[in-house]
């Protein structure tokens, strides 16, 4: 019986194991979404700022099929906490399915977080502020997925061997993530190995100025920006 019942949580855990935990807000996701859309003589700049759940890569898609008879640069500036991992993924197919260069930015005191690292590096110029951040950090269960747990009636021992679980598919998503997300392009393999290590139930936050001056290959260049 006891079996029967932590095999059917895990099974809701594998349905939700994909998610980087968002931060605590109010309101619908999508009201916390904003893509702001700036024509220059030379380039063409998306903003995206909230968090990397849907629609962010529908509203992204349509965007770029905006101008995808424009040859003027294309540049998009995150500022994003983070959030699911399926989710991010799509927005970084979208970037990569266009036949063009596509610029990633981070502003002065701008915010790329978690998920949004991934869509970051699918840029072909990662560019950052000296002063932008960006956090690491490990994998874990969605607010839905928490709240599943959260209803089912265990023993101590069961909760005790549910608890391990979690902890050894979270571990096994975040070395996923690192390896397949963030481990790609210019990435510096030293480096990555050293953040998946520091990250051990705890968020890393660091500077552009300090992963460039690490080497870790995530921020290809600096530029300084003005406050926003």
């Amino acid at each position: 019986m006891s079996w029967l019942k932590i095999l059917g949580a895990g099974c809701c855990i594998l349905l939700f194991w994909a998610i980087f935990q968002l931060p605590s807000g109010s309101g619908d996701v999508a009201s916390r979404q904003i893509l702001s859309i700036s024509e220059e003589p030379d380039r063409i700049v998306l903003g995206w700022s909230g968090p990397v759940q849907e629609p962010m890569s529908e509203r992204v898609a349509a965007a770029f099929d905006r101008y995808k008879a424009d040859r003027r640069r294309l540049v998009l500036i995150l500022n994003s906490p983070g959030g699911s991992i399926e989710h991010g993924r799509k927005v970084v197919a979208a970037i990569r399915a266009r036949d063009r260069a596509i610029d990633t930015f981070v502003q002065k005191a701008g915010v790329c977080a978690s998920m949004c690292v991934p869509i970051f590096l699918a840029g072909s110029k990662r560019i950052a502020d000296p002063e932008a951040y960006f956090m690491f950090h490990q994998a874990s269960l969605n607010s839905s997925a928490r709240e599943n747990m959260k209803r089912q009636e265990f023993s101590e021992s069961e909760k005790a061997l549910f608890s391990q679980t979690v902890k050894t598919i979270e571990t096994q998503a975040t070395n996923e993530f690192f390896r397949n997300d963030i481990g790609i392009r210019g990435v510096s393999v030293a480096w990555l190995a050293r953040m998946r290590e520091k990250i051990s139930g705890r968020d890393i936050w660091m500077s552009g100025q300090q992963l460039v001056d690490e080497g870790s290959g995530i921020v290809d260049s600096l530029i300084r920006t003005p406050a926003r």
